[in-house]
């Protein structure tokens, strides 16, 4: 089936006539999810049931308590214009959209979805032959289907594709019958996953589950044999699990009486009306979110003809990153088990489930919160579902190739060393083994061109390439490299990929112009609106570039940026990666969580910077009075806010900087201080005023460590006495009550240093140069352990030579340097 680009999806929905939280939510993550794909996104509602759940009385208006209903929901969710309720009878009345608009999103939607099979295929849905069967309990059609049923032969002849949550439908142990007539495929439920981040607290000791105990209704025939629909029956196979595990359980139910109450309760569970808070979203969630995790069954059919089911529910409790524990109904064929989630049969596997669980409770929270997201994040789900339709999307995914290795899963991207950075060696042969990357181009005039400047260091540049050009590169885009007199190889493998890839532009400056010079050479052969200045010693991951110019598209922004795991300012957070692969878990479920969120920042360092073209003309390029580099950037960040543009730090997008791969080196020879000097004087004599160190993004927990190391100080520190604390610059964690804290390492005048020692050598000479001025004391924060395994002779030095005062792994150490030991 080809159609054009989409713009509108209409989803077909059933809110009004099953007002309940589980059912609001499953269908907000199908609205949600497409419009963050980039949809255009209706609800609709014309599927002629009387909404008796909303309604108080017979003579009630239940068409406008339908709508008041439907128009409470779409507004929270932003899609306050976005919606229908179209009652027929007994006139033909329409709510929230008119008649003619809903006839004119129905006939210019790309896909028109019938979820549930709530709508009946009418005319005004069939015209354009775009409406989707999404079936969201397998079994009843497909034997309807098997029997030759007319009226369901009819009720889905005028679909154009069809889906069912039945996943193990065609697997060797699914005894659900194929369809013939048509070619179903199978689908799960998607799941925003930050709608369930942070979903509840508390003790979370009792598993849960909500559903219906009773519904005696809707059974099924086939080949000789009874499927039942009701999930009692099969509660009743793991009634004595509360006996069995000293764990508690809940039910929260609805369709239970007295005696199924005492019945359970007497066996252990405990059990509440669901109704008391499934028709709140918020209560809904915090329930979820609260519990321990879930424990549940499902419905014979899918028991024992293995469909391949898998609840909406249960995948949310997976998101807010909560256990489940659920009845097999062959979705293990499609899904791992056995971390965070748990497939039974038998009450003995039920115990066992719940054992694990409980044995590493913390491991199989985060084993949840993974299942839910390779397998239902809306990403996942909801690109697949139209992948197999044949609708494009134009929103990139930040899951785009995700199952294609770029770079390997195990590589270690944490360095060796600092001031200045060393790889580890394995991690050089990977980068220095690596292929030409190439990638496919259709320059479009309306891309970005990105700037890359190189000097030596071809181990990073490689393993940069790679990940630019084999993390999503968008065909419409060039590259433009400038290498600053390279003599390690990097020239010859720039060649080759300029061969490669006629997208690539490449410069080779006979000596080192410097970073400002460089990029000004790369953006005046640039022909593309936008910008993106980028250092080589970066590792982009999916989605990152257009995550960054959506933002540029408001004309108040002058400059965007990423977040990273190491810069000298507030873009830089908390990152605690190893290897590759954990590089890509962290930015992804970085970008879950902050999904289209930014914050503005005073500045951007330069590794990685996007803006417009028109922006750059009118500012100017990057001043060369700074030459090979620093400061150019906090003087470009000054004209920005001149210009009256605003900077912008995107909180969805991170981008790993391994960090002074170039300038690091400087450090060897002493120049780094030199240059770091020269350009600050440079920046205060042009702007005429002093320099200050950029800010570090304060987090809760930050706040609540210097409150421990400040009360450590008073509590265990000689009032008065001089405290060396290596402290990154913080003048908060100088702050140390009765003591006088210094910084460590420090310059001339007392100041910060900027800069890292270079060895254990001269890390141990700054310290012995304190202390015979008078230090008497060294304390090193949690976050600044890291010294103490890189300066590992500074390590032995200290432990073989000073009393240690305190050592807390949650907080500080402190040693006693004012006198030796032993």
């Amino acid at each position: 089936m080809n159609i054009r680009r989409p713009e509108k999806i209409v989803l077909l929905g059933f809110l009004s006539h099953f007002p309940v939280a589980g059912v609001a939510w499953q269908t907000v993550h199908y609205l949600i999810g497409l419009q963050r794909l980039g949809f255009d996104v209706y609800y609709v509602e014309a599927h002629g049931c009387t909404p008796s759940k909303l309604m108080r009385s017979d003579d009630d208006d239940g068409a406008l308590r339908a709508a008041t209903y439907i128009s409470e929901i779409m507004t929270r969710f932003g899609l306050g214009d976005r919606w229908a309720y179209h009652a027929p009878y007994p006139s033909p009345r329409f709510f929230g959209m008119t008649e003619s608009a809903l006839r004119d999103v129905y006939a210019s939607a790309a896909l028109l979805i019938n979820l549930h099979g709530s709508h009946l295929p009418t005319a005004d849905l069939t015209a354009t032959n775009r409406l989707v069967y999404l079936g969201t309990d397998p079994v009843d059609v497909e034997i309807d289907l098997f029997d030759q049923k007319q009226e369901s032969i009819d009720y889905l002849a005028p679909h154009c594709a069809f889906f069912s949550y039945g996943e193990n439908l065609r697997k060797p142990d699914c005894r659900v019958p194929v369809p013939r007539q048509f070619d179903f495929k199978p689908t799960r439920q998607p799941v925003v996953l930050n709608f369930w981040k942070d979903a509840g607290g508390g003790a979370a000791s009792t598993f849960t589950t909500i559903g219906n105990w009773k519904q005696l209704g809707r059974p099924v025939r086939f080949q000789g044999e009874v499927y039942r629909w009701s999930k009692h029956l099969e509660f009743q196979k793991v009634i004595d699990l509360p006996r069995r595990v000293a764990q508690p359980f809940e039910l929260a139910l609805a369709s239970y009486g007295e005696a199924d109450e005492r019945l359970l309760q007497n066996k252990g569970w405990r059990v509440r009306p669901a109704i008391e808070f499934t028709l709140d979203l918020d209560a809904y969630r915090e329930y979820i979110g609260q519990s321990r995790g879930e424990f549940t069954v499902a419905k014979d059919q899918n028991v024992r003809l293995r469909s391949g089911w898998f609840s909406d529910r249960a995948a949310t409790y997976l998101a807010a990153g909560r256990p489940v524990i659920t009845q097999e109904t062959g979705f293990s064929n499609l899904m791992p088990t056995g971390t965070g989630l748990f497939a039974f049969s038998t009450l003995d596997e039920a115990v066992a489930a719940v054992e694990a669980v409980n044995a590493d409770y913390e491991k199989h929270r985060r084993g949840a919160f993974d299942v839910a997201r390779e397998f239902f994040d809306h990403e996942v789900v909801l690109k697949r579902l139209l992948d197999d339709v044949g609708v494009s999307f134009s929103r990139p995914s930040i899951l785009a190739d995700r199952k294609r290795e770029v770079l390997p899963a195990s590589m270690r991207v944490a360095p060796v060393s600092r001031w200045p950075t060393r790889l580890a060696e394995e991690t050089i042969k990977i980068a220095l083994d690596l292929p030409t990357p190439s990638a496919t181009a259709k320059p479009s005039g309306n891309g970005a061109s990105i700037v890359i400047v190189t000097h030596q260091g071809l181990a990073y540049t490689k393993l940069c390439l790679t990940a630019l050009l084999g993390n999503g590169w968008d065909a419409r885009d060039e590259l433009i490299v400038v290498d600053n007199a390279s003599t390690d190889g990097t020239v010859g493998f720039l060649r080759e990929l300029s061969q490669m890839n006629p997208f690539v532009k490449l410069i080779l400056n006979e000596t080192n112009r410097g970073f400002a010079a460089a990029n000004t050479q790369g953006i005046a052969v640039a022909i593309n609106p936008y910008l993106i200045l980028l250092n080589s010693d970066t590792l982009v991951l999916p989605g990152w570039r257009d995550r960054l110019l959506q933002r540029l598209s408001d004309a108040s922004v002058g400059l965007v940026g990423p977040v990273t795991n190491r810069t000298c300012n507030e873009a830089q957070i908390d990152a605690p990666y190893v290897t590759y692969g954990e590089l890509e878990h962290f930015a992804r479920e970085r970008t879950i969580q902050f999904d289209g969120v930014s914050s503005e920042i005073p500045m951007l360092a330069m590794y990685c910077v996007a803006l417009r073209k028109e922006v750059y003309e009118q500012v100017g390029p990057l001043d060369e009075r700074f030459e090979i580099g620093m400061f150019e950037d906090d003087d470009y960040a000054m004209r920005m806010r001149v210009a009256e543009y605003r900077i912008l730090c995107t909180e969805d997008v991170f981008v790993h900087h391994f960090g002074q791969a170039s300038l690091g080196e400087l450090c060897t020879n002493g120049k780094y201080d030199e240059i770091f000097e020269t350009n600050r004087r440079r920046f205060e004599m042009k702007w005429g005023m002093a320099w200050r160190p950029h800010g570090r993004r304060v987090t809760p927990e930050y706040r609540e460590l210097r409150e421990r190391i400040r009360q450590s100080a008073a509590d265990l520190l000689p009032h008065g006495a001089r405290v060396m604390v290596v402290s990154k610059g913080d003048e908060e964690l100088l702050n140390l009550g009765g003591a006088c804290g210094l910084h460590f390492p420090q310059d001339g005048s007392g100041d910060y240093a900027n800069v890292y020692p270079a060895d254990s050598t001269e890390a141990i000479a700054q310290l012995e140069s304190l202390r015979s001025r008078g230090a008497e004391f060294l304390l090193i924060p949690k976050p600044a352990f890291w010294w103490l395994d890189f300066y590992s002779d500074f390590k032995v030095h200290l432990e073989s030579r000073y009393r240690p005062v305190m050592h807390d792994d949650e907080t500080c150490v402190i040693f006693d340097v004012g006198g030796r030991h032993g």
